[in-house]
C-alpha cells in the first residue's frame, strides 16, 4: 500500500504528465529546439526591422531562429506556468522570501526589480560568453566537460558570496 502524501507538493505523476504534455506540444508545433535563449531569438526580430544589415551580417543571428520559434514559447510558457503554479499552490507562496523582507523590507517592487536585474546578469554573462548557463552547467557537468564543471564551480562560489554579501552572516546554526 502507497503511504499518502502529507506535503503541500503537487503529487509527481500528473506533474511529470504535463511537463511531458508540454514539451511534446512545443517539438510538435514548433519543432526540435538548438538552444533556450528566448531573449536572443527576440532581439534578433528586433534588429531584423531596427537594423536588418546589423542582423544579417551576424553569423550568431543567422544561426539562431527568430521570432514565432519555440523559443519564445518556451520563455513565455515558463513564465505563465510560474504564476499560475505559484497561484494554485496548496499553501501560500510569498512573493518576498522572509530572509529578504528582514534585510531590505516588504516592497515586492524592489525584490522583483533585484530579481530581474540578477537574471539580466547571469543572462548576459552567458550570451557574452557565447553560449547558454543550462547548455553549459548541466550538459557540460553532466559529460564532465572541465568547462562545465569550471562554471558550475564558479556559479556556486559566486552565488554564496552574493548571498553572503546581500543577507549577512547568520546567527543561525
Amino acid at each position: 500500500m502507497i503511504a499518502e502524501n502529507k506535503t503541500p507538493y503537487w503529487n509527481i505523476y500528473p506533474a511529470a504528465l504535463a511537463l511531458a504534455g508540454i514539451i511534446v506540444f512545443i517539438f510538435a508545433t514548433f519543432g526540435p529546439p538548438a538552444s533556450s535563449s528566448g531573449f536572443v531569438s527576440t532581439l534578433k526580430g528586433v534588429l531584423q526591422v531596427v537594423a536588418p544589415g546589423y542582423a544579417a551580417a551576424k553569423a550568431h543571428y543567422r544561426q539562431i531562429p527568430g521570432p514565432g520559434s519555440w523559443l519564445m514559447a518556451f520563455v513565455l510558457g515558463m513564465a505563465i506556468g510560474g504564476f499560475i503554479a505559484g497561484r494554485t499552490f496548496p499553501e501560500p507562496v510569498r512573493d518576498v522570501p522572509e530572509i529578504w523582507e528582514k534585510r531590505f523590507g516588504p516592497s515586492r517592487l524592489r525584490r522583483y526589480i533585484v530579481a530581474f536585474l540578477g537574471g539580466f546578469l547571469i543572462l548576459f554573462g552567458s550570451r557574452l560568453a557565447g553560449g547558454c548557463t543550462l547548455g553549459l552547467f548541466i550538459s557540460g557537468s553532466a559529460q564532465t566537460a572541465v568547462s562545465g564543471l569550471y562554471f558550475g564551480a564558479l556559479i556556486f562560489g559566486t552565488a554564496m558570496l552574493t548571498a553572503r554579501m546581500i543577507y549577512g552572516k547568520s546567527n543561525a546554526r
